[in-house]
């Protein structure tokens, strides 16, 4: 398949070589963005690619002060200074999507130029914004006014240009030279076709050139943190068509050059025909990249192979996890594939519109609780308070048991599921049990309430254990899986200044007869007031959607408090008609997509909190929509509601969570902490109704103090 343009950002200007920077300056300018590529052609498919920062940088390492002689330099001194930045392009039509994001991860600098019948179509790019320094427009402009704008200007003679700085190249880079992921069938004959009953040797290794005989072709980009010689990758191999016989293996990769020896595993087909074999990379336990690799039994060997991945140049910052659960749709169904002391693989007979439905039925479940009830005045207990009676949480802990056993059961013990599959959910109860675990969950369209499943052989209503709720004792994760993902790395920098941007509906105040809104505008305040964040607010529908549409500011945080509504596959408009409320209008995904393109990224790589309150009941495609939608803007991770939320608590939830985030703590153990407290302190379950779609270790860096604000 060729490079789709659905994933080509497209935010760029072409200049030529001999461009004085003052073109350069007026270009970048009036596409309002910092973040526009500059593009410049040099013959022979080779194109510079750069950013005004790196642009302004290279300027300040050639000429020092601020000095007309900056204006004298054109685009091509400035790549004869920095030839880091010079790269082949891709060729849009005849490059395969999967072999183009590989590509990419392999350029020094993770961005490429693709073309289309020699024009520039887009950029393909793998960078983490919030590690991007901004344009020093201070020193340019102090430079624009020592002298007025020459547009003629022309590069300096050589003797005055400086030699590009050292510390322009990556320090953390092994190699600026590809290494390629291979697999080879070692003991087949040339291409004699695989038979059933027959073990064969399927052998992974590192490369410093991909081999033709190879069933997988993978470019390895692993960056080396500085006390890091080698990485030792885990792979294991998991498959219904194929008998595994050989336990997951270490492949150990120095920081240059070929791995030290192979992977092996013995594989035995089952039947003939397509067969697929995942491979799973693993560092620590932590999920890096899967390999599904299809093979034909008993006919021409015709091999085909896809990945999908988490940047293996994030690896060297990713923690350790004690379990790790795979999730990919096949079409018909979902491949689960268990990592960490057991390894395995199951097939979970749900197809997408099912899997809609479990959870609706589970979501309407949670709204009795939301909606609970009690005495004469029939007051609505969850609604009206933080703090929950005994006797209420006592019969709300027994209905929420029940509904996450019964959600367990569907997912690993229902009518269709095969015995792999029971064997899973028997050894998930046996580890869940035993200590606290760190859980990560990666998966392909399937957005499941994980932390509600009530972990049990059997269901004992007259002995509820709380810590059998998966979300009550454990650090859950799910990262969406998705063919490219364009944040990194875990950190979001507070300094110089971490921005943060709050989406709120203003008519909530006035509709719940409570200051709601007033209070959190009141805290952001105070921590914009104390200097520690840059808070932008926007209480328009309008307002929001432009922010978006526009992607010029650099939020780090992107927290929305508003109702939502959700739209099912079978109610008008679809999916596509789910939306964020506002005062004067609703934002619904369709418009996000017409108006706010994910071609252009959000700059900041924000964490996206949506904390819907007061909604009604909100389907698993809202977030199968939203969440999707602001990853592929940009975003490293989304926080949702599984279901509506008591406003009070929606309001009280998130001042304490961004107490705990804002502090330094990692976004996992935040959850965690807070589930516990308000279940162990205040009788109130309602932390269950949270979900984090992100990177479990994701934190601020360094803290910032805000719990006396």
């Amino acid at each position: 398949m060729a490079i789709p343009n659905e994933i080509l950002n497209k935010a760029f200007i072409v200049v030529q070589p001999d461009a004085a920077i003052a073109t350069v300056r007026a270009g970048v300018m009036e596409s309002k963005s910092n973040w526009t590529y500059v593009v410049v052609p040099l013959g022979e498919a080779q194109f510079g690619i750069l950013r005004l920062a790196e642009i302004i940088k290279i300027l300040k390492s050639l000429t020092g002060q601020p000095s007309p002689l900056a204006l004298q330099y054109t685009m091509r001194a400035v790549l004869d200074a920095a030839p880091q930045y010079v790269a082949k392009a891709l060729d849009q039509s005849a490059t395969r999507q999967s072999e183009a994001q590989q590509l990419v991860k392999a350029a020094l600098q993770r961005r490429l130029v693709v073309t289309a019948n020699d024009n520039v179509a887009g950029i393909l790019a793998i960078e983490a914004r919030s590690a991007s320094e901004s344009p020093d427009f201070e020193w340019l402009n102090r430079v624009w006014e020592s002298a007025p704008l020459a547009s003629g200007a022309r590069s300096p003679q050589p003797q005055a240009m400086a030699p590009a700085p050292a510390a322009s190249v990556p320090t953390d880079s092994a190699s600026t030279s590809v290494r390629w992921i291979n697999a080879e069938i070692l003991d087949r004959s040339g291409n004699t076709p695989l038979q059933v009953g027959q073990v064969y040797t399927l052998a992974f290794d590192v490369d410093t050139e991909k081999r033709l005989g190879s069933v997988v072709h993978d470019v390895f980009t692993y960056v080396f943190s500085s006390s890091e010689e080698m990485v030792d990758l885990t792979i294991q191999l998991s498959s219904s068509d194929f008998t595994i016989h050989t336990e997951p293996q270490k492949l150990k990769v120095p920081r240059t050059g070929k791995s030290k020896g192979r992977a092996r595993f013995d594989i035995e087909p089952l039947h003939n025909g397509e067969g697929v074999i995942n491979a799973v990379f693993l560092k620590d336990g932590n999920f890096i990249q899967l390999q599904t690799i299809r093979l034909n039994v008993g006919g021409p060997p015709e091999i085909d192979s896809e990945s999908l991945s988490r940047p293996l140049e994030a690896a060297f910052d990713v923690q350790p996890r004690d379990l790790g659960l795979v999730i990919t749709n096949t079409g018909t169904s979902f491949k689960l594939i268990m990592t960490g002391p057991v390894y395995a693989e199951a097939t979970l007979p749900l197809t997408l519109p099912e899997l809609d439905q479990v959870i609706s039925s589970v979501r309407t479940a949670l709204q009795k609780v939301v909606n609970y009830e009690v005495g004469p005045n029939r007051i609505r207990t969850y609604q009206a308070n933080i703090d929950i009676p005994v006797d209420v949480h006592l019969v709300v802990l027994k209905h929420l048991a029940e509904t996450g056993f019964l959600l367990f059961q569907q997912l690993f013990y229902g009518d269709a599921a095969d015995a792999q599959a029971r064997l899973l959910g028997d050894k998930l109860v046996e580890m869940a049990q035993k200590q606290q675990l760190k859980i990560q969950i990666v998966s392909q369209q399937f957005l499941f309430p994980w932390g509600l499943l009530y972990l049990a052989h059997e269901f004992d209503p007259d002995n509820i254990n709380p810590e059998q709720f998966l979300g009550l004792k454990h650090i859950i994760e799910h990262i969406p899986l998705q063919p490219s993902m364009q944040v990194v790395d875990s950190v979001m920098h507070s300094r110089p200044n971490l921005t943060v941007s709050l989406n709120v509906n203003s008519d909530i105040d006035r509709q719940m007869g409570s200051p709601l809104i007033g209070d959190q505008l009141n805290y952001w305040q105070r921590v914009s007031d104390r200097g520690v964040a840059k808070v932008i607010v926007r209480q328009l529908g309008d307002a929001v959607e432009k922010a978006l549409s526009d992607a010029t500011d650099n939020e780090q945080i992107l927290y929305f408090y508003c109702h939502a509504v959700s739209r099912g596959l079978d109610e008008g408009g679809g999916p596509d008609a789910s939306s964020l409320q506002f005062a004067e209008r609703a934002i619904t995904l369709k418009d996000l997509k017409l108006r706010a393109p994910t071609r252009k990224s959000l700059p900041g790589a924000p964490l996206v909190f949506i904390n819907a309150c007061e909604s009604a009941e909100l389907s698993p495609l809202f977030y199968g929509g939203f969440v999707p939608y602001f990853m592929a803007k940009g975003a490293r991770g989304v926080i949702g509601t599984e279901c509506e939320t008591p406003a009070l608590f929606a309001k009280e939830w998130a001042k304490r969570f961004f107490n705990r985030f804002l502090g330094g703590m990692p976004l996992g153990q935040v959850f965690l902490e807070l589930r516990r407290e308000f279940f162990f302190q205040h009788n109130n379950a309602m932390g269950l109704l949270y979900a984090v779609y992100c990177d479990g270790d994701t934190r601020v860096v360094p803290g910032i103090e805000i719990r006396d604000v």
